[in-house]
């Protein structure tokens, strides 16, 4: 109960539809779009600073809770083709960063396995292959297969454990992201 104060107190909470509004001011519509980005406004990416306040304060809101992005305008800038834009805009960046998201969970699945493959097969040279008469040379390279087995089946355990829970969470956010509903407040 007393987390959900604490939300209550940052973020405009609608009860009706359970969702917790982000409210960022803008001086007019450009102030979403990178100014480096020389693509049309459609195709544009979000300003780097617009979408870290959104990203982290999307963050602070639990996931059981849905957002919106109020945008608060200037009446004199009201236009509803620039608005159309902008939502245009903001959905093509972070389908895009799902997009990159996805690829990202496909070659960290494709090395764990690899790290998985290897470590198994390391492992098994090291256990079933260097049996009898020992050199120097054998004990050292013996001793290498059976750290590097180990050290894959740690990377094969961080992938599945950390790194994956890491890109599930950040797919989380983004794709609450993209879901948001943008609301435009003139004042």
């Amino acid at each position: 109960m007393r987390k959900k104060r604490y939300f209550h107190k940052l973020y405009k909470y609608n009860e009706l539809s359970n969702t917790y509004s982000i409210e960022v001011s803008l001086d007019n519509y450009d102030d979403v779009y990178d100014d480096w980005d020389a693509s049309p406004f459609k195709k544009r990416d979000i300003e780097d600073e617009f979408n870290d306040f959104v990203v982290n304060s999307s963050q602070d809101i639990p996931f059981n809770y849905n957002i919106s992005i109020l945008l608060y305008l200037p009446e004199s800038k009201r236009d509803k083709q620039k608005e159309v834009t902008l939502i245009s805009a903001y959905k093509n960046y972070y389908a895009y960063a799902l997009d990159r998201l996805n690829k990202s969970k496909r070659i960290l699945y494709e090395k764990t396995l690899s790290y998985l493959i290897l470590s198994i097969f390391m492992l098994g040279i090291g256990y079933f292959f260097f049996k009898g008469a020992r050199t120097i040379f054998s004990n050292i390279l013996h001793e290498g297969i059976f750290i590097g087995g180990w050290v894959f089946l740690w990377e094969f355990f961080t992938s599945i454990i950390i790194t994956s829970r890491e890109l599930r969470e950040e797919y989380k956010t983004i794709q609450r992201l993209y879901r948001a509903e943008i609301v435009f407040v003139y004042i």
